[in-house]
């Protein structure tokens, strides 16, 4: 019954999520903001990189400047979707205390703790590297190996991002807190992970759907190809948004002895949810 109870608590938490983001809209700025300033780091970062490809690829100057440019490629968008991932999570916790979200406030707070996202920006970037190396490799048990931990990875950091936010640890102490917190909420998270997905899947179906028909069924690839980008814009833009809405809730549902005043609406919610089944049945980690 612990498994139905914690879907129980991932659904209430998915429907919250959805509700805010219909009446706080101004959310979505933050990972427009992310994919804006993204795509123009790329194209900063990719100029310096054309240059390297009309040189000789076997020199090692040619080498290094090409590690280096993926290097500052992985790096710089690692801190970019953090920054404003921050910024994301710290204004939905003023949503949640009944204020209006604001752009300027969500970027000051995540600039105040911008040395411990470039510190976790550049841990994460360095994983990712290494995983992308180790799964384009030739075997089969080193690709299966990298899917694996990367699953792992981002269930175990899921929550390194508000734990910075809001308790300003050390590096050790953010995998520390962020392992943690995922062991006491390890059905809630993946469910609620999946299940923002999938509402931004769905929400995209109106144009992913005629899109991927006329692109790969009925060879209209001129028609296709922006009914198609558009609904993959719309389903990273809704679960991007509504990921940072359900870490920031699931944050302070299992750190309930932290948890603001204001938060108890979301939270009996969550606790009707839970005590809904038969008694003697906990929910874990929400003891």
């Amino acid at each position: 019954m612990r498994l139905i109870e914690r879907f129980k608590t991932a659904v209430t938490l998915i429907k919250h999520s959805v509700g805010v983001m219909r009446s706080h809209p101004r959310l979505a700025l933050f990972p427009v903001l992310s994919g804006l300033f993204g795509l123009a780091f790329l194209a900063l970062v990719m100029t310096p990189m054309l240059g390297v490809l009309s040189l000789d690829a076997g020199t090692t100057t040619t080498q290094v400047v090409g590690v280096a440019v993926i290097g500052a490629l992985y790096l710089g968008t690692a801190f970019i979707t953090s920054f404003f991932t921050a910024a994301l999570v710290h204004q939905t916790r003023a949503v949640l205390g009944g204020e209006e979200p604001g752009l300027r406030e969500g970027i000051d707070g995540a600039w105040a703790v911008k040395g411990p996202l470039f510190v976790w920006a550049f841990i994460s970037a360095t994983v990712g590297l290494v995983l992308d190396a180790i799964s384009e490799s030739d075997s089969m048990v080193g690709q299966i190996l990298s899917a694996i931990f990367g699953i792992a990875w981002t269930l175990m950091t899921f929550f390194v991002i508000p734990v910075i936010v809001f308790e300003q640890p050390s590096i050790r102490e953010m995998f520390e807190r962020s392992a943690g917190l995922f062991k006491d909420t390890f059905g809630e998270t993946p469910i609620s992970l999946a299940g923002v997905s999938l509402v931004g899947l769905i929400a995209a179906l109106p144009a992913l759907g005629p899109g991927a028909y006329l692109l790969f069924v009925a060879g209209q690839p001129l028609l296709g190809i922006p009914l198609f980008v558009v609904g993959v814009l719309i389903a990273q833009l809704l679960s991007s948004t509504l990921r940072g809405i359900v870490k920031t809730s699931l944050y302070f549902y299992a750190t309930e002895e932290q948890r603001p005043d204001e938060f108890d609406g979301i939270f009996d919610r969550l606790d009707e949810s839970r005590s809904s089944t038969p008694s003697g049945v906990t929910g874990g980690g929400f003891q």
